[in-house]
């Protein structure tokens, strides 16, 4: 199966249209920031938005920052008009290639069947469940946050990454 990877830099491209469905679809309000906010970071130097395409239609797309040598994954989604055909696990055997394996994301906790599903997904393709307490900051609400688990490729000790926990809280959700 062949993806296409494409950076969008533009907001007025017509494929924005297909994300902003698709990122109000796949994640809650509190997850996400408002869409003129994320539209204004598509020409930040350490943000990436790209959209996934197969066969020259929008499956997915994937954020993602640079901070230190690792990347943050924000968000990632599939459209569930495709999902279970392998994109997922396409997209992300990519990305860990191109990322040299130094990937972390954002689960919630294993308490849905969606959510089960997410980490067994992300464990599949060699991510592992990080043992520390994490909470994201809501995007739409200053002092408020939500219990999250962190997963990483490689694995980590906790202690080790509390400065890099620290630089995605303050460069990802402008907080410390």
């Amino acid at each position: 199966m062949a993806i296409n990877y494409i950076k969008l830099t533009d907001e007025s491209l017509p494929e924005l249209s297909f994300i902003k469905k698709l990122y109000e679809e796949a994640f809650p309000l509190q997850e996400r920031r408002d869409w003129a906010s994320l539209l204004g970071l598509l020409n930040h130097q350490d943000m990436q938005v790209d959209l996934l395409a197969a066969e020259e239609s929008p499956v997915g797309f994937i954020i993602w920052w640079e901070i230190q040598d690792w990347r943050f994954i924000e968000h990632f989604a599939i459209s569930s008009e495709v999902r279970g055909k392998g994109y997922g696990a396409e997209v992300m055997r990519y990305y860990l290639d191109v990322f040299e394996g130094k990937m972390l994301l954002e689960v919630e906790p294993a308490i849905t069947p969606d959510a089960c599903r997410r980490i067994s997904f992300y464990e599949k393709m060699g991510l592992s469940l990080i043992d520390v307490a994490y909470r994201q900051p809501c995007y739409i609400e200053e002092n408020r946050s939500y219990p999250m688990h962190l997963m990483a490729k490689p694995s980590f000790v906790a202690q080790d990454f509390k400065k890099l926990i620290g630089e995605v809280k303050n460069k990802v959700y402008k907080k410390s």
